[in-house]
């Protein structure tokens, strides 16, 4: 059975002041590619579907889209659970009419095996959502500690016989090997506060396969059947040497991988120099982040590198005593202004351009729920 192995989807992700639908539609249609080309049989999505909890309608409809070209388009079946950036209970919704049409999608804690079969016999396939310690306490047993106590509790009525693939959504690391080569970017939550985020690897040594989600570099941990599928587009400037791809699993007498590269839309850069240096640099389409080596601050700096980098993402000064000499310019009317106008101020200031509308309504909601 070949199976393709997605995770960390973040559909509706922001890059600065940039959404990135158009590029995640970009490299969705390419993984859309893959599963006809390579004729895949099913579909594992390994959580993190949205980058929040509470998706926006147009990365709705992009996921719709792109599930219901696979299962109805492509006829192909697909088994998914949410992350901890998702909402399990509003991914939930429509569950009977996805179910009989091949698409699995389990936030649930009921560990049962969804199962297929090709040539060889049974595949049974077990779907485990991110759990967090809070509900673990309240759903499984108020004495869990940490993850490993979860994953032991859920995974210990499984007897293993025949071919069994376990899809999940975690920090699996290796207890007796280092720890930490998998930290956090810039651009990743972790899975709790304070305590320890990693669970033992050594729990999945049963299995066949697992598809991991949660970190966004594609590798295995410990053994090559126990792995990060990654993200399939880049999202923090962390990976820009990174190339990004999709797992293929061939799941028959023996175990095969392969990483099929997605190429982006558009890719991320990193420039640094001075400020009129870079201005006469080659213009570029990418998300670039700038580092500035100039000894004072640029007026409108953001604004005139975007008419020749349309997708400049950020600025910042190598030499932040740059910042500290322009200090004494600030004028902040602070008893005039009240909160809306004030933080309009001081986003103006950080970020050389003014504050969106719809930012502006946002931040105004905030504030009347807050105050």
């Amino acid at each position: 059975m070949r199976l393709l192995h997605l995770s960390d989807l973040h559909i509706g992700k922001t890059l600065g002041a940039y959404d990135l639908l158009e590029d995640q539609m970009h490299a969705l249609e390419q993984i859309l590619s893959i599963i006809e080309s390579r004729d895949v049989d099913l579909v594992m999505i390994a959580g993190d579907i949205f980058d929040t909890s509470i998706p926006s309608s147009e990365a709705l409809d992009l996921y719709s889209y792109f599930i219901e070209r696979i299962v109805f388009d492509l006829n192909k079946k697909v088994l998914a659970i949410p992350g901890n950036h998702d909402s399990s209970k509003r991914l939930d919704i429509n569950r009977k009419f996805y179910r009989s049409n091949n698409y699995y999608l389990v936030g649930d804690l009921d560990v049962k095996p969804i199962s297929y079969s090709d040539d060889l016999g049974p595949i049974n396939f077990y779907l485990i959502p991110f759990v967090s310690i809070n509900r673990a306490k309240a759903e499984i047993d108020d004495s869990i500690e940490d993850f490993s106590d979860i994953y032991r509790r859920l995974l210990e009525n499984i007897d293993y016989k025949g071919r069994n693939v376990l899809i999940t959504h975690c920090y699996a690391a290796d207890l007796c090997g280092n720890l930490g080569e998998e930290a956090y970017n810039d651009d990743q939550k972790p899975l709790s506060v304070g305590g320890s985020d990693f669970m033992d690897v050594d729990l999945f040594r049963n299995f066949d396969y697992v598809a991991l989600g949660h970190l966004h570099r594609a590798h295995f941990v410990k053994e090559e059947k126990i792995r990060y599928a990654g993200t399939f587009m880049k999202y923090s400037f962390d990976e820009i040497k990174t190339r990004k791809s999709v797992t293929l699993v061939n799941l028959g007498e023996s175990l095969e991988l392969e990483k099929i590269e997605i190429s982006p839309l558009r890719d991320l850069e990193i420039r640094e120099g001075f400020f009129e240096e870079i201005l006469r640099g080659e213009p570029s389409d990418a998300y670039i982040k700038f580092l500035i080596k100039d000894d004072f601050t640029i007026e409108n700096a953001m604004a005139k590198l975007r008419t020749k980098f349309p997708h400049a993402v950020s600025l910042s000064y190598v030499n932040k005593g740059a910042l500290s000499k322009n200090f004494e310019e600030i004028d902040i009317d602070l008893e005039n202004k009240d909160l809306i106008d004030l933080f309009k101020d001081f986003y103006s200031y950080k970020m050389d351009e003014d504050l969106s509308k719809g930012d502006l309504e946002i931040l105004r909601r905030i504030a009347d729920e807050t105050f």
